[in-house]
Parts: structure tokens; sequence; C-alpha cells
């Protein structure tokens, strides 16, 4: 067959009816706080319902369930046939970098970046070389500036960060289109049902500048939401429904994913879990509602509380990321995080990338036929015998076997002779070594692209106060 084909499910059918109709009663009958007139005012446009002095909005049954239906028929996602074996992965940008052999961690800065880039580049399943953590060493508002130019300019894959300010956003557009590549806004919500004005802000900039806008709320059940799954996801699913609704008016686009990225708060240390069993429970309700409306759907799975690469890592990435994925899930949170956003380690980010290999062959399933079959050369080796030797063996090696460098497979002698080394001594051997010279890399750029990204760098870091010759120096 080649494919696993079936879903799993973890609600019925009403109760994905539940779920949406508690969805439209929060957005007609609470809405949605939108600090930003004119915001506000392109929402009235499409039929929402605005309070102008409290700057709510507020979206209508019939209205929301109108827009869906457009959502749904331009996406044309038909679940049945869709390939589920070609499962890539992203960063999130992360404030602190961590060090797992001295359990340390430290502030990002400039330099591991460049270190991040050079690891992506080699890393098969990320088809990005987005910015592994914030510099530190660059003022906080030129640093989304800093780190698209160092993307641009130095990455052979497409990639970026958060655009953190309304300044930054006008230079970032205007990099990405020197470049040729996409460049939209993600527009987040804050739990509960509100959206921050310097948000709002950079959106209304981004968008008039014809950039997308892609969504992803967090609600957090027991402190930004509700604290039972269901409630959760209610108004989870509320807050991306009513996120499509304000992304359509500022942008007129339809192509909207279904980004559910909720966790739950851990009550002892007062912090969001993303690696406790809810993970697994809401994301495969993320992918049910996903599937309900027909659009593709993606949620923060495969990922972890642990602050080591041990057991609880790997149990906790693997089996949240699982269930989501075959509940119908098509993406994962963001990969390379120790913790719940406790920091960046590139070793996590070369175990990721070979468990996402490891899922993507388990996902391609085999075939079934004469040949695979093997009755000729079952009956030719007969009783007894082996298939080591046979040509059958060595032409199915690579379709019936997936190998790795990093999860290896020894005896104890094989392995204590080798330095007793772990997964994640391999990991931190394989970063090194496909990192080396990361320090002296040259512009992957024609020399013109590259001086035309230094004078928008330049012209950002005076408007906003930055000193130029320090931090605009190559």
């Amino acid at each position: 067959m080649k494919r696993i084909a079936t879903y799993i499910n973890v609600m019925t059918d009403d109760e994905v009816e539940q779920i949406h109709r508690n969805s439209l009663r929060i957005l007609s009958e609470i809405g949605l706080h939108i600090p930003n007139d004119e915001v506000l005012a392109l929402c009235r446009e499409q039929g929402g319902e605005v309070d102008t002095g409290k700057q709510v909005l507020r979206i209508p049954a019939k209205v929301m369930e109108s827009l869906l239906e457009k959502v749904k028929a331009h996406s044309r996602l038909d679940y049945d046939t869709v390939q589920r074996n070609s499962l890539c992965a992203g960063i999130s940008t992360q404030v602190f970098f961590f060090d797992y052999a001295t359990k340390t961690r430290r502030y990002g800065v400039m330099d591991d970046v460049m270190k991040g880039i050079k690891l992506l580049e080699n890393l098969d399943r990320f088809p990005g070389s987005g910015v592994v953590t914030l510099p530190s060493d660059v003022p906080h508002n030129f640093a989304d500036v800093a780190s698209f130019f160092t993307v641009y300019s130095y990455a052979k894959k497409e990639g970026g960060t958060f655009i953190l300010s309304a300044t930054s956003a006008k230079y970032i557009v205007e990099m990405s289109r020197l470049m040729g590549r996409d460049c939209g806004y993600f527009l987040e919500t804050v739990s509960p049902l509100q959206y921050r004005k310097e948000s709002l802000e950079m959106a209304l900039i981004m968008t008039k500048m014809g950039c997308p806008v892609s969504i992803g709320p967090m609600v957090i059940g027991g402190a930004l939401g509700p604290m039972t799954i269901a409630g959760n996801c209610s108004l989870q699913n509320a807050e991306i429904l009513g996120s499509m609704f304000v992304g359509h008016a500022l942008t007129g686009q339809l192509g909207f994913g279904y980004g559910s990225f909720n966790h739950t708060m851990d009550m002892r240390s007062m912090l969001c879990s993303f690696g406790s069993p809810n993970q697994a429970l809401l994301g495969m309700a993320a992918a049910q509602m996903a599937r309900y409306y027909g659009i593709w759907g993606v949620s923060n799975n495969g990922l972890t509380d642990a602050l080591a690469a041990d057991y609880q890592c790997g149990m906790e990435k693997a089996s949240n990321a699982i269930f989501s994925l075959l509940a119908g899930c098509g993406g994962m949170g963001g990969m390379g995080i120790v913790g719940a956003d406790q920091g960046v380690s590139l070793e996590q980010l070369v175990l990721d990338n070979e468990f996402i290999k490891a899922y993507n062959y388990i996902m391609s399933g085999f075939e079934v036929n004469e040949e695979t079959l093997a009755f000729d050369v079952l009956k030719e080796v007969g009783i007894n015998g082996n298939f080591i030797g046979e040509s059958h063996t060595v032409e199915h090696i690579e379709d019936s076997y997936w190998p790795s460098q990093i999860f290896e497979r020894f005896d104890f002698d094989a392995w204590a002779n080798g330095g007793k080394k772990t997964a994640l001594d391999r990991a931190h051997e394989y970063v090194e070594d496909v990192t080396k010279g990361y320090q002296s890399m040259e512009p992957v750029i024609e020399p013109s692209k590259y001086e035309e990204l230094k004078r928008i760098r330049r012209a950002a870091a005076e408007e906003m106060g930055v000193d130029v010759d320090k931090y605009c120096r190559d």
C-alpha cells in the first residue's frame, strides 16, 4: 500500500460539532478585543459586529460559517489522498542557547545564529535555515533586522524569525522582496480572545505591502483558557476561526491553515507544559478539527518538558507527535527546543532530524507484490538457510531497512570499545563536524544583492537609533 491511510480519532463526530458550535457562540456572544480602529473597520466591512467604544469584534455565526465554506472550497484538501510520509520540521527562535554537555544555558548571540545556519544546511528534514536564537549582542529593537540580514546573506535555504516591531517590519519586507522570498506576518492572539495593539499595527503595515497572514493561537489551559481539554479546544478553535476572519479582513486571503498551538499549564511549576500527555490529546483534537474544516492542520507536537536529552525527552516527543500526526496533523512544533521554550540545543536539532527520518520511513509503509513476498528466494535458500549473501537482500537493503548514524545498533562489546557513546554524544560530534568553519562563512548571494542588503540594514539601523558603525560592519 506504501502509506498509512487510517486516521485516529479522539472525539466522535457529534463532539467535533459541539466544539465547533461552542466556538461560534464564543465569537458571536463574547467576541475578540481588537485595539485598532482601522482593523475594526475592515472587520465591519466583512460582516462583523463592532463595538467601537470597547474595541470588541463579534462575529455572527452565519458570517463565520460563510467564510469557512469559502476557506474549505479554496483549500480543496482531500485527506483520503494526503501522503503523510514527507514530514519536515522547522524551528522556533529561542531566547536562550542550551549546552547539554555542561547542563547550562546563556543568552543567545549572533555567533550561535551563524553556527545554526551552518548546521541546518546539513539537516535534510529542515527545509529552512531559520534563526535558532535571538542574538543578545545586538540591540533588541534591531535584532530581527540583523537576523534576517544574516540568514539572507549566509543561508542557502530560506528562513527567518519573528518580526518584532512595525519599524523593522518594513525593512524586513524590503529585504525579502530583494531576495525574491516570501515574507508573511504571524498574527497571534493573546489568550483569552485579544490581540496586542503592536501586533495589529505590524499586521496592517505588512498586509498593505501585500504580505500574507498566518495564524496560530496558543491557549494555555488552566491559565489563559479553561482547564478542561474540551474547554481549551473550544477557546483555541474560536481564536483560530476569529483569526481567520481578521486575517481575511486584512488581506482578502482564503488560504489559511489550522495552526493550533495550545498547551496546558503545569500547576506545580506554573509553567506551560510542552510534553504532558495532554499534548497528545490536544494534537489529536486539532487534527480532527482541521479535517472537519477541510484544511491543513498543524499542532505543537513533538515537544518535551525535559531539560536533558533523556528517556523523558524521547518518550514525550515521540508519543505526543505520533498520536497527533496519526490523527492528521501535517506538521510539528518547532524542533531543537529544550523543555518548554527554555532554550535551543543544536544537538537536539540533530536528534529531532533523525527522529523525523525514522517516522517518515514508518509512514511510507511497505509494498506487497510477487517480488517483495520473496517466495522464489525463500524456496532457493530453503530450510535452515540464510539470506545474507542473496542478491535479493542486497537489492532491497535501501527500501527495506532504515540505517542511522545517530541511533546506532551495536552489541555491548562494540559499544564499549567505541567509547560507550550515547545518541547525544554522536549528535554533538555531528554538530561539531558539519559546522567547522562557520565563523568564516562567506555570503552565498551575488555581490550586488549583498550590498543592497547592507544598505537596507544600515537604513533600518539609522531609523532605530542603532550605532551604524558598530552593528552594520561586515
